[in-house]
């Protein structure tokens, strides 16, 4: 009997072929596969502090630190807040750069569902909800 391998397509497999794809495009942006979400988070919770980024991210605050350094130095994202607090916001240059990252991962992942049906898409958002769930609750 043949031995079957459960995760035949595995999350760092996913992670390796989006990186390679978008890397790339990303990188005229001024931005890594890893620091673009963090641009997305921005833009949809405008002020956010590192904490909230690191937990919305699931990222550990020490990771989250040095991508915002790296977004700031880059000119992308700047801090409002005074002293050691942070409240984070996208700069003109931050907006363009998030609104083209989106288009990039929307054409990575477009490619990458091309061989499935309107059905099969549907039915693995459902199941990917259902993932994201159980990830989100393990993290409370």
């Amino acid at each position: 009997m043949e031995e079957t391998n459960e995760y035949l397509c595995g999350p760092r497999m996913l992670k390796a072929y989006l990186d390679k794809v978008t890397g790339p495009n990303l990188e005229e942006l001024r931005l890594t596969p890893s620091s673009a979400p963090f641009l997305g988070e921005i833009a949809q919770n405008e002020g956010a502090s590192l904490k909230l980024l690191s937990e919305l991210l699931m990222v550990d605050k020490a990771h989250t630190t040095r991508v915002i350094s790296k977004l700031i130095d880059s000119g992308l994202v700047e801090n409002r807040a005074e002293g050691h607090e942070y409240s984070l916001y996208l700069t003109e240059t931050g907006v363009v750069a998030w609104k083209r990252s989106k288009i990039i991962m929307e054409e990575a992942w477009e490619d990458l569902l091309k061989d499935l049906t309107p059905e099969e898409r549907k039915t693995l958002r459902g199941i990917l909800e259902k993932i994201a769930r159980v990830v989100r609750e393990a993290e409370q």
